[in-house]
């Protein structure tokens, strides 16, 4: 049988929680996606591997599999710092979304990058799907809205991204005159940066109140041609409020949801691992988002 190291990470992580639902909350997953997991697995071994107790507890047949997966996790902690030295000469990859690095990542990392030979690679998701980049060992680090997606990395809080949903006066005279209400949502084309962007429909059911959303969109994955298509009047979107700012003040752009603030705070995530190229790295990330980001607020006690 050929071992899914997500299942087995999925299996450690419900034993060492005690529940299904703890377990989602490290993992940074849903529930229903550990659930499915661990059922995969039960049906690839052909037997029970948890009492569904409560804590949670593994069957007999589950030691061998929480034993291999916990030596795995070992391994790994064993072999980063010789990855690390090679990335020192070779090529940094960092997960981030589309909005950070058009707009401040490149600019904080601009000293770094004078200093270190390395090359940097990004990889571009949304920032709700960054950090399974970070997970599953293809990057160093992600930026990502999730305050902690797992115990076992080192996260540190960059800012707050603000947003303006925004359209063409053209655009919102001929689909939106009366607003965005829930007649129109229907009718007017959105802007949407992909299929696993839900921003745009977290928004309208913050401002609508609908559960059940469906919209026609087109789908733009490319920062600056978001904006252009915003500007062209091709539909209606979240724009980040650093890069729609000036159209907005032109009158270029206008903001069909003045009152409903969209704010997407954001994290950098990272293995516990001493480093100077991912300690410096780090550093400066945090210093460039201190200039171009919101505090993330404090909660309130």
């Amino acid at each position: 049988m050929k071992l899914d190291f997500a299942l087995l990470e999925c299996l450690e992580a419900v034993v060492t929680e005690g529940s299904f639902e703890k377990a989602a909350a490290s993992l940074a997953i849903t529930q229903s996606a550990v659930s499915q997991r661990i059922r995969v697995l039960e049906q690839q071994t052909g037997t029970p591997l948890l009492f569904r107790t409560r804590p949670v507890r593994p069957t007999p047949a589950a030691q061998p599999l929480l034993r291999f997966a916990r030596q795995t996790q070992l391994l790994a902690l064993d072999v980063w710092p010789e990855l690390m030295e090679s990335a020192e000469q070779g090529r940094v990859r960092i997960a981030v979304n589309a909005d950070s690095l058009g707009s401040w990542v490149l600019p904080a990392l601009s000293g770094w990058r004078q200093e270190h030979p390395a090359m940097l690679e990004f990889v571009v998701d949304d920032q709700e799907h960054t950090q399974s980049w970070l997970r599953n060992g293809e990057v160093i680090g992600s930026i990502g809205s999730a305050p902690a997606p797992s115990k076992s990395l080192r996260t540190v809080p960059l800012g707050v991204m603000s947003y303006r949903c925004v359209a063409s006066p053209a655009f919102r005279a001929r689909y939106l005159p009366q607003g965005l209400d829930r007649a129109s949502v229907r009718q007017a084309p959105a802007l949407v940066f992909n299929r696993r962007d839900a921003l745009h429909a977290e928004h309208l059911r913050r401002c609508l109140g609908l559960k059940e959303l469906q919209f026609p969109h087109h789908f733009i994955p490319a920062y600056e041609a978001f904006f252009s298509a915003a500007l062209l009047g091709y539909g209606y979107g979240l724009l980040p409020e650093a890069q729609c700012a000036e159209a907005l003040g032109r009158g270029d752009l206008v903001d069909l949801t003045p009152g409903v603030p969209v704010a997407v705070p954001l994290y950098w995530h990272t293995w516990p691992l001493e480093s100077s190229l991912v300690v410096t790295l780090s550093a400066a990330l945090v210093e460039g988002a201190a200039r171009a980001l919101a505090p993330i607020p404090q909660p309130v006690l």
